[in-house]
């Protein structure tokens, strides 16, 4: 057995990186770390508090009907308990498509697609 011992980072396609780079630095608050890479090729390294996460421009464009052919793969993203209904707020101001909140047994969880059309959730420990 391999035993992994944490997460590296977390990989995200995207179709437009400029505009994923906005999305998760002006929306979810993250800072880059770095940028590489030529056109087709281009990858843009954040910093979400000790993780990263990596934006990488896919080949091929994402439809808005990937949730139902690719299933719940999504990113979750944990935020301070007392911020989450001001963040549920934020994305509807914003304009982003949510469900939620949710109530879960670990806390309370709100979803929604990003600049790119990948699912993602924001989870608030309880």
């Amino acid at each position: 057995m391999i035993r992994a011992i944490g997460i590296y980072h977390i990989g995200i396609p995207v179709d437009d990186l400029e505009r994923a780079e906005r999305f998760y630095t002006e929306i979810l608050g993250m800072k880059v770390a770095g940028r590489i890479g030529e056109a087709g090729a281009r990858i843009s390294r954040l910093k979400c508090g000790d993780a990263d996460v990596v934006l990488f421009q896919r080949p091929h464009p994402l439809t808005r009907n990937s949730l139902k052919e690719d299933g719940i793969a999504h990113q979750a993203f944990e935020i301070a308990p007392e911020s989450f209904d001001d963040a549920v707020e934020f994305l509807k101001k914003q304009g982003y498509y949510h469900e939620g909140p949710v109530a879960r047994a670990s806390g309370r969880a709100v979803y929604f697609f990003d600049s790119e059309g990948n699912y993602q959730q924001l989870h608030a420990a309880r």
